[in-house]
């Protein structure tokens, strides 16, 4: 697999189509795994919600601007960073990244928050290299959704990224805005956690010989299709 991520083994198995035929060359693999993992994002196709959420995005935000980010927020915020993990297509990792911080950092800084104050996401830092790697399972791989594609996009991207959600995670818990039955995306919580709080409650009408019903959810691709 690393090998594979690295560019150093080359090929993509075979797969099958919505038609049950087979991709037969590189680029019509290639076009199958895209058509799953990124559908197209049409305005024809849109319901309701969706012609909301674009008719928001068009209009003037009307809440007061936050504070600036300060360079130790930007410092700690990179320092956090593994260097060891592979970059974006500009080739630049944490590490170096840290280092033109250390030399010019109220210009690197500034880059950020001006980001802030437009309320703009560069669009080249939007670029991804997605690497498909197989699902550890022993059948069905020549199944487009056997793959789970990993994006990697550029280190300065997923800088803004994490300073963006430390502010919004500060926000949510200073204001107690967190379903305490939440363990998802939750610092020093885990499934664990999750497996933990559901023993208690069935332990204790258990006691009370009380029934119990739980409901598992497993939604196919939930997170490609939101």
């Amino acid at each position: 697999m690393y090998r594979y991520a690295a560019g150093k083994l080359r090929g993509l198995s075979t797969l099958k189509t919505n038609d049950d035929t087979y991709t037969d060359d590189i680029q019509s693999t290639i076009n199958q795994m895209m058509d799953y993992f990124i559908p197209e994002d049409t305005e024809s196709s849109d319901g309701a919600h969706h012609r909301q959420a674009r008719k928001m995005m068009m209009e003037p935000m009307q809440t007061k601007d936050d504070i600036p980010f300060m360079k130790q927020e930007v410092q700690a915020a990179l320092e956090k960073f593994d260097p060891r993990k592979a970059p974006g297509e500009d080739a630049l990792n944490s590490e170096i990244l840290l280092q033109v911080f250390r030399r010019i950092p109220t210009s690197f800084t500034e880059i950020y928050n001006e980001c802030l104050q437009r309320g703009h996401f560069p669009t080249c830092w939007k670029r991804s290299i997605i690497i498909p790697i197989m699902k550890p399972e022993k059948e069905g791989l020549n199944e487009v959704h056997k793959h789970r594609p990993i994006s990697l996009i550029n280190t300065v991207g997923k800088l803004l990224e994490k300073l963006l959600i430390d502010r919004i995670n500060y926000h949510l818990h200073a204001n107690n805005l967190l379903n305490s039955n939440q363990y998802g995306f939750i610092p020093q919580k885990s499934t664990v956690d999750a497996a933990l709080a559901v023993k208690q409650f069935a332990q204790s009408h258990i006691r009370q010989r009380n029934y119990i019903i739980m409901v598992s959810l497993d939604i196919q691709g939930a997170f490609d299709a939101a």
